[in-house]
């Protein structure tokens, strides 16, 4: 097999004919993020931005700070920010500091962020259920168990930058 050729099964393939479990598990996310940017185009949002804002609708009171958003999705400070500022300009959020710390930054959902979220989570759903289509059940919850205990166990590794989850 030649590389830049499109045999979908032997893409995967790395040294020896061994799978590429971390680049296959990169191209699963690098289609669902494509076809999920396909769905938001219209709505001139990319995935990342749309994550974001479905980050901030489960949370209770739809904010977050952007220091607990930049740990919770591995990004760098500039990164948060920026995604803060073009969704602030859609009027998607509302940023505000902190009661009492004029240095903390906070974000808010909109109304018109809420609403989005809701008319839109169907479709997000809906790609996540057609990649898991061709497993029973119960691989679907043993292989998100399985990729659950790889992640956890990155993260408690020396070399791990530790993420701080959201609390909803």
């Amino acid at each position: 097999m030649e590389l830049g050729q499109k045999k979908t099964d032997e893409c995967c393939f790395g040294p020896k004919g061994r799978i590429d479990v971390g680049g296959l598990i990169k191209r699963i996310n690098d289609t669902m993020e494509k076809r999920a940017n396909s769905e938001l185009q219209s709505h001139d949002i990319t995935f990342f931005q749309f994550k974001m804002l479905l980050t901030l609708h489960c949370l209770k009171d739809g904010t977050a700070t952007l220091k607990e958003l930049e740990r919770y999705f591995g990004v760098a400070q500039s990164t948060a920010a920026g995604v803060a500022v073009r969704l602030e300009r859609k009027q998607l959020i509302e940023s505000f500091h902190a009661p009492g710390d004029r240095r903390v930054k906070c974000v808010r959902l909109t109304e018109a962020g809420r609403t989005l979220c809701e008319s839109h989570r169907a479709p997000v759903e809906q790609g996540e259920a057609d990649m898991l289509r061709s497993l029973s059940p119960e691989e679907q919850e043993q292989l998100k168990e399985l990729l659950l205990r790889v992640y956890r166990s990155l993260c408690d590794s020396p070399a791990a930058n530790h993420e701080i989850p959201l609390k909803g």
